[in-house]
């Protein structure tokens, strides 16, 4: 999936989804923040108890001259809230695609071990459920929290290096298992 059609979807969404701005929540991801990626999350009400997110994350550089971190990454969510929209419990499915440059790096919590002596390049992209937490803190402020499971697609180019290196491998790999994390800041308009 290329830059181009990602954009033709997020477009598509606001024209089916419209938009008023009492029913649109934005939200940063702090676990993202720690590991130094831009990201931004827009919500906005289907139903009386369903939502739609999309959540984008970016880092365009490396973390340093021996260690590549390079993605981009959306996510899109469509959100069930058995009680009240925007605030107590929620699940849904989740959908995700994106593609990734990494060299030297250990992914958190020993996800895909064996990362760290070789370079990878390529794209992803999968599904999965998730379910979490929102707590108001103000009128316009909330507090999330998700975890989510899912099968990743992931297509990946193997080279030598950590940083450069020859193509060693052209494989996929079947991922199944933490495939969503989020600890929110949320600003519902």
């Amino acid at each position: 999936m290329n830059r181009i059609a990602i954009s033709c979807i997020l477009c598509f969404s606001f024209i089916v989804f419209p938009l008023k701005a009492q029913n649109v929540a934005i939200s940063n991801n702090l676990l993202f923040d720690l590991d130094g990626m831009l990201n931004l999350g827009i919500e906005m009400p289907y139903s009386k108890k369903t939502s739609l997110e999309v959540e984008v994350s970016f880092r365009p550089w490396k973390r340093s001259e021996d260690e590549v971190h390079k993605h981009w990454l959306v996510q899109a969510q469509y959100r069930i809230w058995p009680c009240q929209i925007m605030n107590g419990f929620f699940f849904g499915p989740y959908a995700h695609a994106g593609e990734f440059n990494l060299g030297n790096h250990d992914l958190p919590f020993g996800l895909l071990k064996g990362l760290k002596p070789n370079r990878y390049e390529g794209w992803l992209a999968g599904a999965g459920i998730g379910a979490g937490y929102e707590y108001a803190l103000a009128r316009h402020w909330n507090l999330g929290a998700e975890l989510g499971v899912g099968y990743t697609y992931i297509d990946y180019k193997k080279y030598n290096c950590k940083v450069c290196g020859t193509l060693k491998e052209n494989d996929v790999y079947h991922y199944f298992g933490l495939s969503r994390m989020s600890l929110s800041i949320i600003y519902v308009f």
